[in-house]
């Protein structure tokens, strides 16, 4: 009897191993992986289409910034019950039509956001899906400039596809819809609500101090100029910690 129970239990571990590498070999022949969509409040397990990588005179540079825009998902029981994987069977999702989704440890939220960064020239606000990256009264997020349609120069695309690589620190106070480039938080005006914060930029304490513990005017200004995004993490790191 327990020869019978060991024997079926081998042949059930052969075909659930050989089950998960077929998964794991259509996975990789349909360039997706596994994830969550994120709508009306719900998460819907499925299969995200793989982008992420932009070519130019051969070779192939991390794309980050695709993934902003909109995704191509498949749920699960459909990718896994459909012999062959076709394009028609994903349903596109931009910002407007989900709340986010994720995969990996990986989180992006649907947001609105205008593109002040030196890269782009879009100044008007639009949906678009960024990376979260901290929670918080105030949230942090991963955010990356798309390249333009066309450049100038003997370099072509490569040092914009590394430049556009690079992510911008943009932040959103308390889920208000307004996301921002941290490097342009005004700590007075934005952090008011909170007099822990502003009384300890009004003496520097963020940047560059005297001997008696005070921002000279001088000192201030250069440590708000040189050092702009450490003086407002820390900023926001005291608002999370201390604030409401």
């Amino acid at each position: 009897m327990n020869k019978i129970r060991f024997l079926l239990f081998l042949a059930l571990t052969v075909v659930s191993t050989g089950a998960h590498s077929q998964l794991s070999d259509k996975i990789k022949k349909a360039k997706v992986v596994d994830g969550f969509i994120i709508k009306e409040g719900k998460e819907i397990q499925g299969y995200i289409k793989s982008t992420g990588t932009a070519y130019t005179r051969g070779k192939f540079f991390p794309a980050p910034w695709q993934f902003q825009s909109d995704i191509k998902f498949i749920p699960k029981d459909v990718f896994e019950q459909t012999e062959k994987i076709k394009n028609k069977l994903f349903e596109r999702y931009g910002p407007k039509e989900i709340d986010g989704y994720r995969y990996d440890t990986l989180v992006y939220e649907s947001v609105k956001y205008a593109d002040l960064s030196e890269i782009s020239l879009s100044i008007i606000p639009q949906m678009i899906f960024i990376r979260k990256i901290k929670d918080g009264k105030i949230a942090l997020y991963h955010h990356f400039s798309s390249p333009p349609n066309v450049v100038t120069g003997p370099e072509g695309f490569e040092p914009v596809y590394i430049e556009c690589s690079r992510p911008n620190l943009v932040y959103q106070k308390e889920n208000n819809g307004t996301v921002k480039l941290v490097k342009f938080l005004n700590i007075e005006k934005e952090l008011s609500d909170c007099p822990y914060v502003t009384e300890k930029q009004s003496r520097g304490e963020y940047g560059i101090v005297g001997k008696d513990g005070e921002a000279s005017g001088f000192n201030k200004l250069y440590s708000n100029l040189a050092y702009r995004e450490k003086v407002r993490l820390k900023a926001i790191e005291d608002y999370n910690i201390n604030c409401r």
